[in-house]
């Protein structure tokens, strides 16, 4: 929605967060991550938050309806409700990304997502986490994805860095120096 309002929110509350609850900031993550899952699953509970004509008390209390039944964090809970207020829902992915990016930033964390055109052997997975950690100098984790298109090989995203050993991308340079030479 607005990336700038989704930086400067997911900031302060990881700021927030790291003051009052040091220990707990994974935990915070994981909350916001559920929640984060849930709305997009549930896109209309965004655009109703964003609709004029609820009005911010009917806003407050499905927010309070969603930290009961999600048992979350007073923390996690003020930010709903000061979302709520603002009317700023619709920046709640961007900010779960900004907070997740500064835990990560914090612990050292690095999530990557590895594409391949088959599901990874535990081998392979670990294989690629150890030298992945080794090339980053941080703990990684595996998002997977599968895409048959790749034919083979592996695609590793980090970040904004693009580490591509899939047999298309060979294929489609192979193509691109062929059409270049007839």
């Amino acid at each position: 929605m607005n990336d700038k309002a989704e930086k400067v929110y997911g900031e302060a509350f990881f700021s927030l967060c790291s003051e009052e609850n040091p220990n707990g900031l994974m935990d915070t993550l994981s909350e916001l991550s559920e929640l984060s899952k849930i709305f997009s699953e549930n896109p209309e509970f965004i655009k109703l938050m964003g609709t004029p004509t609820v009005s911010v008390e009917e806003k407050l209390a499905l927010c309070g309806d969603i930290i009961k039944a999600g048992n979350v964090s007073k923390l996690t809970g003020n930010l709903l409700c000061l979302l709520c207020e603002k009317n700023r829902m619709g920046c709640f992915s961007g900010i779960e990304k900004t907070f997740r990016s500064l835990c990560n930033d914090k612990f050292k964390l690095a999530e990557i997502t590895v594409t391949t055109s088959a599901p990874l052997s535990e081998k392979l997975r670990q294989k690629i986490v150890d030298k992945m950690s080794e090339v980053l100098g941080k703990k990684v984790t595996v998002i997977e994805k599968v895409d048959e298109k790749l034919i083979g090989g592996v695609v590793i995203d980090y970040e904004s860095r693009r580490y591509d050993g899939s047999v298309k991308s060979r294929l489609d340079a192979l193509k691109g120096e062929l059409s270049s030479v007839i």
